[in-house]
């Protein structure tokens, strides 16, 4: 594996999805992105790759009152096939998995 490699992604087909992400999340990834060399959307692509990987679904109780305005986000196709195929062994929405997915990664950072 060259150095190229390690350091970039190979290009992948990707989709438009609206998504509905809870309002504090979005904020949040709104503010990494600038310390980071990431967009939002790169920021959650990347968190949905690690859920995937790490099947680490915590569902939790989101606030009565949370804003959940929908998001129009280009998603990777290998991010796609991989939550829907979280969605059927979990049972889990793909709306409640990348709200899922942005948390943990969120946790993680903190």
């Amino acid at each position: 594996m060259s150095f190229i490699d390690k350091r970039f992604q190979r290009r992948e087909k990707k989709h438009r999805r609206n998504y509905e992400i809870e309002d504090k999340l979005y904020t949040k990834l709104e503010s990494l992105s600038k310390i980071y060399d990431a967009s939002v959307p790169d920021l959650i692509n990347a968190s949905v790759e690690y859920i995937i990987e790490t099947e680490n679904i915590a569902v939790y109780q989101k606030d009565e009152h949370e804003i959940t305005p929908v998001h129009t986000i280009w998603m990777r196709e290998s991010n796609l096939t991989g939550l829907e195929h979280l969605k059927a062994k979990y049972g889990v929405s793909i709306y409640r998995l990348v709200n899922i997915a942005i948390r943990n990664m969120l946790i993680e950072i903190e």
